[in-house]
């Protein structure tokens, strides 16, 4: 009952506090008598829906949640690994996740190229007894890849437990992912994800956010019962991936997969496990899954067909976690243009509607924020709300060009996170920023010419700034050679879990393998 009713009181609340500055948002873009006002209230009003949903996920994921009944079964038996490879190979990470305290087998679905990357698995296979799967044809991303490892494996495992090169599962996560397959209506256990301690001061600094955000989410959507699958650290019921043909070959393979698991009745369900996974090393990797995120989310929504058959709630929480990120970076980058251009036209926006736009935009980053504050010091909290506010900020031309790109018909891309820092010089750094330096122009002409003013050329150059920053402090120091990334992510002589592998060019590119 006390969860039912926070459930109901955190929306409630939510869309109560958006009415509340919606309307005189709105009334004071209907006094201005032009288009521009109207345009930014719209992109401001868009903004405040994502910071509101982060909100009412906050408040949700406090609520008491129920202990999980398991079924009487005694669950799949027969448990393999499946660890997806492409030339990034971790081999301590593998061996660590195959340290299970019951029985698993462990298999290496091996899409790598490189000759010296292949070798690496072999030598791992045969060192530890495991068996290696290679396709002949590369398509359908990552999916392709787990799709035809186990239709070679067909008949031989109960349940895959699926995972990364990267990820390191605790010792317990098979048994008690298994635990919750007892129930038959249940075909998916996921884990809880977090990062790995980091081999750089970015990912140390920025990692502890993927745990408090994806349990703050992930908490909030189970308070009313959407649950999902995360693409790995989940065991999958053999039968339930047979049922739906497979995993659907999509760059958001898990989104996918999700709503096809949900459509033939089948449930995924949140254990009390965990699994460690690597944070984007530097910028230049955190640009890459940023990228990755916005094309997998567009290709996904360009086809909503896919989620005829859902439950009217999940469906619509389903559509709005996923355009979160597409639809936050068009709503910001007409709120820059429009509110620019109405500078400098003269009529600057209301001081409290940009105040609220920017606790909106902070506030996914609130619960790691207090988090800090609370087990450090208030200094610290309030110091990562910012840094990563910026952060976040920086990438939105990425985002923006990545979204455009996809809505106009380009392919998404299964762009494959940098596993090493970058050494790059300004040539390669300029390479990175290129959305930028192609957006920024063609934006500030627009802001100018709305406005009549020169002036108004400032508002988008703000994010492109952000990203300069970061970037350009990823520029080899003259007298070292070394790397100066920014303060906090400058490389780190202590190694993690693993031993930091040799470099190797890590400017992103498409995926020589999981590319269809």
């Amino acid at each position: 009952m006390i969860r039912r009713l926070l459930v109901r009181a955190s929306t409630v609340l939510v869309v109560a506090v958006w009415i509340a500055l919606a309307v005189p948002l709105f009334a004071w873009a209907g006094s201005q008598g032009s288009v521009l006002p109207v345009v930014f209230a719209i992109a401001s009003a868009l903004t405040w829906v994502a910071g509101g949903r982060a909100a009412a996920l906050w408040l949700r994921s406090k609520a008491p949640r129920p202990t999980g009944a398991h079924g009487t079964g005694s669950g799949p038996d027969r448990i393999a690994v499946l660890v997806c490879v492409c030339d990034d190979l971790d081999a301590v990470a593998i061996i660590r996740s195959s340290h299970q305290d019951i029985p698993v087998d462990v298999v290496l679905l091996d899409d790598s190229r490189d000759l010296d990357a292949i070798a690496q698995v072999d030598a791992l296979a045969a060192a530890r007894g495991w068996q290696v799967i290679r396709r002949a044809e590369r398509s359908g991303f990552k999916a392709g890849n787990l799709n035809a490892g186990i239709a070679e494996l067909r008949g031989r495992y109960d349940a895959f437990l699926i995972c990364d090169s990267d990820v390191v599962l605790e010792p317990g996560v098979a048994r008690i992912c298994r635990r919750a397959l007892t129930d038959s209506t249940v075909a998916v256990a996921q884990a809880s994800p977090a990062a790995s301690p980091g081999r750089s001061r970015f990912a140390r600094y920025f990692g502890p956010l993927l745990a408090t955000h994806l349990g703050v989410t992930r908490g909030g959507r189970g308070a009313h019962g959407v649950t999902a699958f995360l693409g790995r650290g989940a065991l999958v019921r053999a039968a339930a991936i047979e049922d739906v043909a497979g995993f659907p070959e999509a760059v958001a393979e898990d989104l996918a997969m999700t709503v096809q698991l949900r459509r033939r009745g089948w449930r995924i369900v949140d254990v009390e496990a965990a699994f460690t996974e690597d944070y984007p090393i530097d910028y230049a990797a955190f640009r890459v899954q940023m990228r990755k995120t916005a094309e997998g989310a567009v290709e996904f929504l360009r086809h909503p067909g896919r989620m005829r058959g859902l439950g009217l709630r999940e469906g619509l929480d389903l559509a709005l976690e996923t355009a979160l990120v597409p639809v936050t970076a068009l709503a910001g980058a007409a709120t820059l243009v429009a509110g620019a251009a109405l500078a400098g036209t003269g009529t600057p926006p209301p001081v409290w509607v940009m105040l609220v736009s920017a606790l909106a935009a902070a506030a996914p980053l609130l619960p790691e924020a207090v988090r800090r504050a609370r087990t450090q010091r208030m200094a610290a909290g309030v110091a990562f709300a910012l840094t990563a506010g910026l952060l976040y900020a920086s990438t939105t031309f990425v985002v923006l060009a990545a979204v455009v790109r996809t809505v106009l018909g380009r392919r998404a891309t299964f762009w494959v996170t940098p596993k090493t820092a970058s050494r790059r010089g300004a040539t390669g750094t300029a390479a990175l920023l290129r959305d930028e330096l192609i957006l920024v122009p063609v934006l500030a002409v627009g802001a100018v010419l709305a406005s009549g003013s020169l002036a108004a050329a400032v508002g988008p150059v703000g994010p492109a700034a952000m990203a300069a920053l970061f970037a350009v402090g990823m520029l080899p120091r003259s007298r070292r050679g070394l790397v100066a990334l920014a303060p906090w992510s400058r490389s780190a002589s202590s190694l993690s879990h693993r031993a930091i592998a040799a470099p190797r060019a890590s400017f992103p590119a498409r995926s020589r393998t999981l590319v269809s």
